[in-house]
């Protein structure tokens, strides 16, 4: 099953899982600097999924946040943690990849995000790099159906 348009999934299907929330959300400012990130889907997500999720400083083109992530037992929610404190008032981009897929192996419906400050990250946003890589260089878990490579929401923290 797929979908068309912009939201490049099967939705929240018995094999699909649909994106429910995340924390930040897109805009948000005055994030605590040691708050983890959290992300719910609406069915369980597949093995592996969490390599599509990663944080930028400043913007996509910035340099990569390490991170550790971890998947709740019924895999419907994913937290990560920074491995050290964010910078003060800066502003991070934390990205989901396109192509993260249910544990039925249906892509995730994002159209929700859109609601939650997320955005499509389409041409003319890919600019320089993504983390030092180009995008062209990415794998399939960052590219969605509709030729996003996913969806960015930015904040700022406290």
């Amino acid at each position: 099953m797929t979908g068309s348009g912009m939201n490049g999934s099967g939705g929240g299907t018995a094999a699909g899982a649909a994106f429910m929330s995340v924390s930040p959300a897109g805009g948000t400012i005055g994030m605590a600097a040691g708050s983890p990130m959290t992300f719910r889907f609406s069915g369980a997500m597949g093995a592996g999924m969490e390599q599509y999720v990663d944080l930028h400083m400043g913007g996509l083109s910035g340099a990569e946040v390490a991170m550790s992530c971890a998947w709740s037992a019924d895999r419907t929610q994913l937290t990560c943690t920074p491995g050290s404190p964010l910078a003060s008032r800066t502003t991070y981009a934390l990205h989901l990849g396109g192509g993260m897929m249910s544990s039925g192996g249906v892509a995730v419906d994002y159209t929700a995000g859109l609601g939650m400050g997320g955005q499509w990250i389409m041409g003319g946003m890919m600019t320089g790099t993504h983390g030092g890589m180009g995008w062209g260089m990415m794998g399939s878990g960052w590219h969605n159906a509709n030729g996003s490579y996913g969806m960015v929401f930015a904040f700022t923290t406290a």
